[in-house]
This record gives C-alpha cells, sequence and structure tokens, in this order.
C-alpha cells in the first residue's frame, strides 16, 4: 500500500476505527448528497445496460482507488461515512474494508460496485465479522435497482445462520436460510450463483442451500452490504458468468 498517498492513513492495525476510520477511504473528506444522487442515476436497468457478468476488486491491492470502484451509501450530507479501510494482518492483502456504523445511524450500508449491471451472475466475496451487539455479520446485494431494492444473501454469525431475503421498498422477506458454523473473527467465503430465478448459495465452499424465487428479474447492481449495528470487514469480491452447472448444485 503507498503510504506516501495522503488518503491512506499511516496508523497501525486497528488503529483506524470509530469517527477517524470515516475519512480514509474519501481523501479525509465526506461524500455528500452528489454522490448519492450520482449513485442513484446508476440504478439503471434497461436490459440494454445489462454487461457481462466479470469483475474482481481485491481490497489490499486497490487500497489507494476503491472509490474508483464503489459508491459508498449512505453518504447524506453531514453524516458520517461509515465505511473504511483498516489493516488487518489476516487479510489476504494486508488491508480491508470495514463497516462500523451505529445502529440508529441506518438499518445498512453498502458499497455499490459500479462497473456493471448483472442478472445471472457467480459471485463470491470474502468476510469476516469482528463485532456487534445486535448484528453480526455481513453479505452481497444483487439485482439491486435502489438502495431499498433488492436480493440479499448475508451470513449471521451472531444466530450462526446464511439467509437469503427479497428487499423492496425497505421491506425484507426471508425466502430461505439455513443454519451454519460461523466464527466470528475468522474469514469466510459468502458465495451466491444466481440464474434467472434460481440462487444456489454455499459457504466456504460448501452448499448451503438452493432458493427460488422470480420477482426481481431484472438485472441491477451488486453491492456488498452490511447493517450497522455490525462490525464487519470485506477482502474482495469476485464476480464471474455463472458456470453451466450453477443448476444442478
Amino acid at each position: 500500500m503507498d503510504r506516501s498517498n495522503p488518503s491512506i492513513s499511516p496508523l497501525g492495525p486497528h488503529t483506524l476505527l470509530g469517527s477517524e476510520a470515516a475519512t480514509v477511504i474519501v481523501d479525509r473528506g465526506r461524500l455528500g448528497a452528489a454522490l448519492l444522487a450520482a449513485a442513484l442515476v446508476a440504478f439503471l436497468p434497461p436490459a440494454a445496460a445489462a454487461q457481462d457478468a466479470r469483475g474482481n476488486v481485491d481490497i489490499g491491492q486497490n487500497a489507494d482507488s476503491l472509490t474508483d470502484y464503489f459508491d459508498f451509501l449512505p453518504a447524506a450530507k453531514g453524516e458520517q461515512l461509515p465505511w473504511a479501510l483498516v489493516e488487518d494482518g489476516t487479510a489476504a492483502g494486508g488491508v480491508a474494508l470495514e463497516q462500523r456504523g451505529t445502529p440508529t445511524a441506518a438499518n445498512h450500508s453498502l458499497a455499490i460496485y459500479k462497473s456493471a449491471s448483472i442478472k445471472d451472475a457467480e459471485i463470491s466475496l470474502r468476510i469476516k465479522a469482528t463485532g456487534g451487539e445486535e448484528d453480526q455479520g455481513g453479505g452481497v446485494a444483487l439485482r439491486l435497482t435502489a438502495p431499498d431494492s433488492y436480493y440479499l444473501v448475508k451470513m449471521d454469525a451472531r444466530r450462526d445462520r446464511v439467509v437469503f431475503l427479497r428487499v423492496a421498498n425497505g421491506d425484507a422477506e426471508e425466502i430461505a436460510a439455513v443454519d451454519a458454523d460461523i466464527p466470528t473473527n475468522a474469514w469466510h467465503t459468502l458465495t451466491v450463483r444466481s440464474v434467472d430465478d434460481e440462487f444456489v448459495v454455499s459457504l466456504d465452499g460448501v452448499w448451503a442451500f438452493t432458493a427460488f424465487d422470480k420477482a426481481l428479474s431484472r438485472a441491477g447492481r451488486v453491492a456488498l452490504w452490511a447493517a450497522t449495528g455490525s462490525i464487519t470487514r470485506f477482502d474482495s469480491i469476485e464476480i464471474t458468468p455463472p458456470s453451466p452447472s450453477a443448476q444442478h448444485w
């Protein structure tokens, strides 16, 4: 990581937390209402905007330019940005993207991947829950067409569950879930393969469940998701076209 870049704090591991951490990613500024407006405009979805499902962001290798890859929400004027870079010796690149908000700020935070609007894809991310009183964990939002409309696949380390939900106008409905052993302070790989109305979810390379839902059938954005009551870290996200075998897990 380039220490000459003023947008990266020189502090050591576990020191970029709380209010100091919120300035790290954004060149010591805050993302204001203009970024929120730009993100909303980017929530496209004419079918023609759907792109090849392919992308890969390694947080450690791209620590100096994460705003080139993600729009961070919430980003209302005057609010503290809950996303920050932190040094983490257990992350692949030694750096993780951390969401650390308060339960009163909003019910979730999003880091929206800018590069593509997609429908069918395999999405895999490395994620670690490090704390939180009511919520511990996070996941990936897909087919996101607005900040409050998307599918969500999340791991819940506090309750030891992997969950698939549909969020419509801010209201979440559970579609499928399974109990799983999800230790905190450990990296996990959460993967979802979406093909039409079929969603195949795995945790750490082990199939968790297959779910079906037709409600959100349009292409949309992909985003890292975390409940603001949780302290959650992300190491990387990879998006690829779904393999032909995806429907047969």
